[in-house]
């Protein structure tokens, strides 16, 4: 080959080189930013060298420059407004060729201070300030030291960030201490974070106090990275009542250990994932508190309640309702009172340490007598100690609720929610996780020019039915949702986005929903799409809930590919072949994982093939059953590949398969028995179950070849067939079991593939020997024996011995 030859072809291999740079995203440096401050940002990973821009997930973010990119290295300046919410916010990397992962990144009211080492003992703090947050790094068995100074009565507060940023199973301790070394303040974990705690104390005297980092067993690693904020702000555990009324304005207490304090909020129209709480009055805590967002009423507990005789009456105006209270003293209990109806079906849930509190919650429901109709101690899951069940509410009548702590514990803080919800309607959907144990492997659109992508929606349907349409506001520009109507027993479905070949490179964070096609349904469908922050292996430390979908426009793949639509239609108890033919890019070989995104109900099929490295096409073989509903089905498959530099995707345009009732049927033939080295036949019972056109040829499948069967033809007015089963000396000895007959059906296009017979069984017995010849043996005659006597009777006896004889 001539080196002008040569150039094309390395010129395309470099091309596609450069492609399939699908991002790893590992850290930030810093970790966090101080809202309203300009701040350079250091992101570190993988193919990172085409890098264009992070994805924001929240409002307040601005990326006014990228200042240098490397493959590993990316260095950027961000703008954070003032009014950004203060608290973890996700964001993403987007290169021209892909999307990556999320990554935390905090937003916090202080300046930040670096760690600067050598600061690992109490004589050599490092001097900082309060409003500060100090941002370092645990190593093994290391503790780390500041110096702050404070007047007599001022509030010293701490928070600290670890496991919440993502990194590792991180568990900080933090403390305050005096000048003497003696800890006034500390906190390993805490209720409201988990594995990150906080703390105050008030200062005693003027001078110097000392904040100490470390981990909680005195492990560390390059990744134990923490954010401590210093401050004298007020860090409330928990608000009361910890949720309200979309729309409406209500008084909260911001409670702490030893105090509260009240405030008046507006809330918001619609649900926000993940609301939270932060005081307007006071100092605000660098994070929120958590705060329900719901369609229905409270109810808050009026004291004296701690008797069923003087329970709380319930006046809410809403179908379902939150009760709200405190536990505030060791042993208290607290009782409500309301009204149901025969056959309501009730779930009641319970939040306490979901909101900060550190309850143990134990809810009962009794009748006017005290009887228990149903009660739960811990069932609300995700590693809190909440209770959560259902009821069926036998009779008409008066009930109450009863709520206490597991251990009959109680204070100030001991809040507690309680929603009894009563047929509301909700929609939701989610993808499920396609990677075990990766929540985030492949959770995000990113379309490659000219291309698709597509994620699959499991449905969850409570209280509600009836069709309902996507809906995608604010795509980037070039790009379409291709996916419309979700059909009311629809348990799930691919939704597929497609770009145009020229549409620019850019993305948006959009908030995909569901809404009714019918006008009178105000019910709305959200994404709540749920990503592990903190995973070790099956155990889940951390996790988010997310409603937003990161939608983005990314460079044109290497590979497209296309399902080629079946000619004939997938019948009931039938097989489809399905080709999906791949047209690739000059240069480009590599192998591509091939995945059945979705399949109707009553239709299965292997999850993935391969098309093999340089080939074009693969087979999914279909299989309906005998329930599966007649209908036009979109099938869809996405395409993995590995061209050079880490995955890229491309999906398939939609592609219909038909799914149609049977032409005929038949039961399994009972069980038949041949000698080896003999013939018999097979004889099936056909059902007709709607006419056909010429002849359909039938086979018995599920045999070795040394077993022949002749072939035979069926019409539409066959009632039974007969296969003829030759054996000889190859065939194997035994059963051969769930055999079926196969049926090629003419139909216009091809011949539709029917399964008859299921689990038909032919038994292969040994010959039978014939019996060994036997010697013949001489046998002499015996010699006559003389005749016994004739037995005498006792007369006789004496009469003979009497004559001597």
């Amino acid at each position: 080959m001539s080196k002008l030859l040569l150039i094309p072809a390395l010129l395309a291999a470099a091309t596609l080189q450069a492609l399939a740079a699908y991002p790893d995203f590992t850290s930030t440096t810093p970790r966090g930013a101080q809202r309203g401050s300009e701040v350079k940002v250091v992101l570190t990973g993988a193919r990172l060298a085409d890098f264009e821009s992070l994805v924001f997930f929240s409002p307040g973010f601005t990326q006014k420059s990228v200042d240098k990119v490397e493959n590993n290295r990316v260095e950027v300046t961000l703008q954070v407004a003032p009014e950004t919410r203060l608290g973890n916010h996700l964001i993403r990397v987007r290169t021209r060729s892909g999307l990556s992962h999320g990554r935390q990144f905090f937003v916090g009211p202080f300046p930040i201070l670096e760690e600067k080492e050598p600061n690992s003992e109490f004589d050599a703090a490092q001097a900082a300030e309060l409003n500060r947050t100090l941002e370092g790094v645990i190593t093994n068995e290391d503790v780390d030291y500041y110096k702050i100074s404070a007047k007599k009565g001022q509030r010293i507060s701490l928070e600290v960030e670890g496991i919440r940023l993502g990194y590792t199973i991180f568990d900080p301790y933090v403390a305050i201490l005096d000048k003497d070394r003696f800890e006034k303040a500390f906190s390993d974990d805490s209720v409201l974070f988990r594995q990150d705690g906080y703390c105050s104390f008030v200062a005693e005297y003027d001078g110097d106090y000392y904040v100490m980092v470390r981990d909680s067993s005195y492990r560390g690693a390059a990744n134990y990275y923490y954010r401590v904020h210093v401050g004298s702000f007020r860090r409330p555990d928990v608000v009361y009542p910890a949720g309200g009324k979309l729309g409406s304005t209500q008084k909260v207490r911001f409670v702490e250990k030893d105090a509260t304090f009240e405030e008046e909020v507006k809330l918001p129209e619609t649900v926000t994932e993940g609301y939270s709480l932060f005081s307007t009055t006071q100092e605000p805590a660098p994070s929120g508190n958590v705060f329900r967002l719901v369609n229905f009423d409270n109810v808050l507990e009026a004291e004296p309640n701690n008797e069923q005789a003087k329970a709380t009456n319930s006046d809410a105006k809403t179908q379902s309702v939150a009760f709200n209270g405190i536990i505030d003293q060791p042993g208290d209990i607290d009782y409500f009172k309301l009204t149901l109806k025969k056959g309501q079906q009730l779930e009641v849930e319970t939040f306490g340490q979901a909101l900060g509190s550190p309850l143990d919650s134990v809810v009962n429901v009794l009748n006017e007598k005290g009887g228990n109709v149903a009660n739960n101690d811990d069932g609300g899951g995700r590693r809190r100690l909440d209770s959560k069940f259902k009821v069926n509410v036998p009779t008409d009548g008066t009930y109450y609720l009863r709520v206490t702590d597991h251990l009959e514990r109680g204070g100030p803080n001991f809040v507690y929610r309680i929603e009894v919800i009563n047929s509301e309607p909700v929609l939701a959907f989610s993808s499920p996780n396609y990677s075990v144990n990766d929540s985030h492997y492949r959770q995000y659109i990113a379309i490659p020019r000219g291309g698709r992508m597509v994620l699959l929606e499991n449905i969850s349907r409570s209280n509600i039915s009836g069709d309902f349409q996507f809906d995608a506001p604010g795509l980037p520009q070039g790009v379409k949702l291709v996916t419309g109507t979700l059909p009311k027993d629809y348990p799930s479905i691919p939704l597929m986005f497609e770009a145009a070949t020229d549409a620019p490179l850019g993305h948006s964070v959009v908030p995909v929903t569901l809404k009714s096609t019918d006008s009178q349904v105000a019910t709305v469908g959200r994404m709540r799409q749920e990503f592990d922050v903190v995973r070790n292996g099956n155990v889940i430390y951390l996790t988010e809930i997310h409603d937003k979908l990161p939608v983005a426009v990314v460079e044109e793949a290497p590979f497209s590919l296309e399902i080629e639509k079946p000619a004939v239609p997938l019948v009931n108890n039938g097989m489809l072949q399905l080709r999906v033919k791949a047209t690739r890019k000059e240069g480009f070989k590599a192998p591509i994982r091939v995945l059945m995104t979705w399949k109707p109900s009553g239709v299965s099929s292997l999850g993935e093939q391969t098309i093999a490295e340089g080939k074009d096409d693969c087979y999914f073989q279909l299989d309906a059953n005998a329930n599966a509903p007649a209908g036009k089905w979109n099938f869809v498959v996405m395409g993995e590949a590995d061209a050079g530099n880490g995955r890229i995707y491309n999906a398939s345009p939609f592609s219909e398969v038909i799914t149609a009732p049977a032409f005929l049927s038949a039961p399994a033939i009972p069980l038949v028995a041949v000698e080896q080295g003999q013939e018999t036949v097979m004889v099936a019972k056909i059902e007709n179950l709607q006419p056909f056109e010429g002849e359909a040829e039938a086979a018995i499948t599920g045999l070795p070849d040394t077993i022949p069967v002749e072939a035979a033809k069926i019409t539409k007015d066959t009632k039974e067939v007969a296969f003829k089963v030759k054996t000889h000396d190859k065939s194997p000895i035994g059963k051969q079991s769930n055999l079926f007959v196969r049926v090629e059906v003419p139909v216009p296009g091809g011949t539709a593939t029917h399964r008859i017979a299921l689990g038909s069984i032919l038994r292969v017995d040994a010959p039978r020997k014939a019996p060994a010849a036997q010697p013949v043996v001489a046998v002499a005659k015996p010699e006559a024996k003389p005749a016994a006597p004739k037995p005498l009777s006792r007369l006789e006896q004496l009469r003979q011995e009497a004559s001597g004889k």
